[in-house]
């Protein structure tokens, strides 16, 4: 599924910590994400990567598993993902600026979370990657 920008569903994540009271990623903070792309733990990088490459797309755990990290192993897919993704932690802190991601937890009787990052942050991210 696809969320446009103004799409409601944005405000309706389950983020807590690091995900309100920020200032949200915008055009003027290039060369932030650029800091932050650099203090990324490995393999977040690889998962946030994937993220920016479909924008506004909800990517179900699982996918990000197989896509992003090479496959499952003997963690479940959604532990993993949420693991992973704390190695967003300090670059985050360092940013003064919110997850540039959001989540959602499993509808009752599913499993595993959804992520997106809003195409408007994506355009962030991709423009400081193309200015290095």
């Amino acid at each position: 599924m696809y969320l446009t920008e103004a799409d409601p569903r944005w405000a309706e994540h389950s983020g807590e910590e690091g995900h309100h009271g920020a200032p949200e990623w915008g055009p003027e903070d290039l060369d932030r994400a650029a800091v932050f792309l650099a203090e990324l733990a490995p393999q977040a990088g690889q998962v946030f990567q994937y993220l920016l490459r479909n924008p506004g797309r909800t990517i179900h755990c699982t996918e990000l598993v197989d896509k992003a990290l090479g496959g499952p192993n003997e963690v479940d897919p959604a532990r993993r993902v949420a693991g992973v993704l704390s190695g967003m932690s300090k670059p985050r802190t360092n940013s003064g600026r919110r997850y540039p991601f959001h989540w959602w937890e499993a509808p009752e009787g599913s499993t595993g979370a959804t992520y997106a990052v809003r195409p408007s942050v994506a355009a962030v991210f991709l423009a400081a990657q193309l200015g290095q």
